[in-house]
Order: structure tokens, then C-alpha cells, then sequence
């Protein structure tokens, strides 16, 4: 009697195609499922994207970057190397969007177009959320705006209270514009952007200020079935103020973890799900900012802590779901040392509202952190260095021209800023 192939056996008749391998997120996408078998094919519009450079994609390639010859593109590639999962990006998911129907067999998600879009927009997540008063609960003062020929007027703004952010959406953009996140300290800078916004986009979310730092809560759903979670709280951000994680924990919090699984439940998600909060541990409120329906930049914590996403789901879209669901140890630290952490200590030492000693001790912080060994690395990998030393080389390089500005672009990952695409 012939035994069963073992996973990485079965794993390798099944070719991946993972996008956007420029992005932090389709990094660790590329090592998870390169180590567990899967033929990765890498593509980015980038030549020097560090996900091409990885070891684990058995092939790199360059795409398009005009999204009407990348959807020709895709289409070729698919056919013409028995491509058997596409791990899209927003922006691909976007550009496939029209021919949804073609692709949607090869996307590890819900077959349903309404299902899978609506959780890569923010507007209709919390339309859908503010429907229904059982799911209403822990959110940011919001308010939407539908139609953006109608504005909000400046007491509505207010009521909100300052600061406010403006949120879009690419599914919602009139032309080329992305997802990005813009700031406003006073009713009248907030109207004012919204003017401006209002040629580029549709629909609009406006959201006042919570107190609190960044947490995440993240799920592989199949079958209605939680297969794997995971939770982590950002112990830096750049800027400093609120902003993309430079260093992160894994964390805990169980009314975090049943109010994001609520939510989840009522937009019938399948496939992965980051959620992201605001937790203010003094009052232990706590505020939804987002849901991402995809793989996050963070993603590499997951993976040292053994909780292997991408893998996963993979397995579970190929019929293979795990039975149980694996546990993590809490405490586990990661970081992105080079730009980002260089630049969570730049903008604190360029923020002359903090006392002179909170604005320099980042700098004693980032040398202790630099030499503990207990500290994992989201591009020092095993396996895989190469692109740790490939982002190195092109961070000293930037700097020597730059110096530490946090602004600065000075990798091939993409790294979401206030008031940029994300």
C-alpha cells in the first residue's frame, strides 16, 4: 500500500503566484510558502524589489507597471505557467476587478466579488458596521460621506473633534488615486482637503481622533471555521505620533479578539484578515480604525511566532485546512530596523514638543535593541538574508545622500505614510 505524499510533495505540484513582492507583506508571503514547498513565482513592477531577491521564489519576474497591460500580463502568466493560486494585492485586486469572474477560482478568499471587495474598503466596512447597532460598538466618531459633490459642513466636522482623518479608497477613486490617509488639525484644514479630494474620489471617510496605540488582530477564516489567530500591539510607529510599526509584540486581549470576530462574521469574510484597533490601556477602550482582507507588513511577527498565514491558507484553499488551531507564544518581539526604526528615532528627536530626554533616549533604546538577541528582524530571515543586506546597502547609500529624513523612501518595500497610499 503506497503512504500518503507527505504536504511538501503534494505542495509542489501547485505553482503560487505572489504580487507586489516590493511590499513587506508579499516578503514574508514569498518565504512562508517557498519554505513549505509551493513554487512561488514572485512578480513586482519594480526590477529591484526584495521580494525577487529572496530565496524563496522559484521565479522572479518583472511585470507591468501600466495596469492595462499587466491585466494581459496576469492572464498570459497564469496560463502559460499552470498557475493553481494567485496572492493578489489591493492594487491587482483593483486592476482584476472588471474580470473578477475569470480570476476569482484562483484567489484563496470568498468566491463573492461583494464579499471580498467590501473588505478591502473602508467605507463599506463601516457602512456595513454602522447598520446594525450590535455591531456599532467601538468605533471612531465617523462620519461618511457618500457622495462627495455633497460635503460635510464645518459644525459636522467639528463634532468629530480634532484631529480628523480622511480616509479613501482605491475602489472608490475616479482616477489612478490610491488608498491614503490624510490628516487635519481644524474643521476648516479638514473641509479644505476635502475640496481637494473631491475631483479624485467618490465616497470618503472622515474620522475624528481616539486615544490609544496601534493593535492588531489577525484570522485565517475557511469554512466558517477561525483556522489561526494572532494578535500584536505596535511598541513603535513611524512617526512616533501614530503610523506605520516599526517594532511590534505578540499580545493578547480577548474583548479585542470577540469584538474583531463579530465583525469579521458580519461581513462573511473567508481568507485571511488583519483588524486593527486602538487600544488605550489607562481606560481599556478601545476603537476599529481598519480591516485589511489581506497580507499585512507586519507579517513576519507571525512567523517567528510559529503562526505560518500564508501557508495555511493555501493549504486550506487546496483542501488541506488545519484541524487545530496553533497557539503563539506572547512577549515575541520583531522590528524593521532599517529605514523604519531609524526613522521612529529621527521623528522623535525632531519633535520639539517632547522634553529633551524623551526626545533622545529612542537613540539608547535603538542600540540596546540592535544588540539583543531575543529581537527578531522582519528582513534578517532564515534562509534568506539576502535581502536584509540588499535593503542595507540601499538605506546607506540613501542616507549618505538624505540624511535620516522619516519621509524618506529609502527601500524597495512599500512603507504607508499620513497623507500617502497605502
Amino acid at each position: 500500500m503506497l503512504a500518503d505524499p507527505s504536504p511538501k510533495e503534494w505542495r509542489r505540484s501547485l505553482p503560487v503566484l505572489v504580487t507586489d513582492a516590493h511590499t513587506m507583506g508579499a516578503l514574508a508571503v514569498i518565504r512562508s510558502l517557498g519554505r513549505a514547498g509551493y513554487p512561488v513565482h514572485a512578480c513586482s513592477p519594480r526590477p529591484d524589489a526584495l521580494g525577487l531577491g529572496s530565496a524563496y521564489a522559484q521565479a522572479r519576474v518583472v511585470c507591468p507597471a501600466n495596469d492595462a497591460q499587466l491585466l494581459s500580463w496576469v492572464r498570459d502568466y497564469v496560463a502559460g505557467n499552470h498557475i493553481r493560486a494567485i496572492i493578489p494585492s489591493e492594487h491587482v485586486l483593483t486592476v482584476l476587478r472588471p474580470v473578477f469572474d475569470e480570476f476569482a477560482h484562483l484567489f484563496p478568499f470568498s468566491r463573492s466579488a461583494a464579499t471580498l471587495y467590501a473588505g478591502l474598503s473602508k467605507f463599506d466596512l463601516f457602512q456595513r458596521l454602522q447598520s446594525e447597532p450590535q455591531l456599532s460598538c467601538h468605533l471612531p466618531p465617523t462620519l461618511l460621506i457618500a457622495d462627495t459633490a455633497v460635503l460635510p459642513s464645518l459644525e459636522e466636522l467639528k463634532e468629530l473633534g480634532m484631529p480628523v482623518f480622511i480616509k479613501s479608497d482605491t475602489g472608490y477613486a475616479c482616477s489612478a488615486a490610491g488608498a491614503a490617509t490624510y490628516k487635519a488639525f481644524s474643521p476648516e484644514e479638514a473641509l479644505r482637503l476635502l475640496r481637494e479630494l473631491r475631483p479624485q474620489f467618490k465616497r470618503l471617510v472622515v474620522q475624528g481622533y481616539v486615544p490609544g496605540s496601534g493593535v492588531g488582530a489577525f484570522f485565517l477564516v475557511w469554512d466558517g471555521a477561525v483556522r489561526a489567530e494572532f494578535m500584536h500591539r505596535r511598541l513603535h510607529e513611524v512617526p512616533h505620533t501614530g503610523g506605520t510599526s516599526s517594532l511590534r509584540e505578540s499580545w493578547w486581549h480577548d474583548e479585542i479578539r470577540q469584538d474583531a470576530l463579530k465583525k469579521l462574521s458580519a461581513m462573511q469574510w473567508q481568507g485571511v484578515a488583519m483588524v486593527e484597533y486602538r487600544w488605550h490601556e489607562p481606560s481599556g477602550q478601545f476603537y476599529l480604525m481598519e480591516m485589511n482582507g489581506r497580507f499585512w507588513g507586519s507579517l513576519h511577527l507571525a512567523l517567528y511566532a510559529g503562526v505560518d498565514f500564508p501557508r495555511l491558507l493555501l493549504d486550506s484553499f487546496h483542501g488541506h485546512a488545519p484541524d487545530a488551531i496553533p497557539e503563539f507564544p506572547r512577549g515575541l518581539r520583531c522590528r524593521h530596523t532599517f529605514p523604519m526604526e531609524v526613522q521612529y528615532v529621527w521623528s522623535r528627536l525632531s519633535d520639539h514638543s517632547l522634553p529633551f530626554f524623551q526626545r533622545i533616549a529612542p537613540m539608547a533604546e535603538f542600540l540596546a535593541l540592535s544588540l539583543d538577541p531575543r529581537i527578531y528582524s522582519d528582513l534578517f530571515f532564515p534562509g534568506d538574508r539576502r535581502p536584509y543586506f540588499s535593503n542595507l546597502k540601499k538605506f546607506l547609500a540613501t542616507f549618505w545622500r538624505r540624511g535620516p529624513r522619516p519621509q524618506a523612501a529609502w527601500d524597495s518595500v512599500s512603507t504607508p505614510k499620513i497623507g500617502e497610499a497605502r
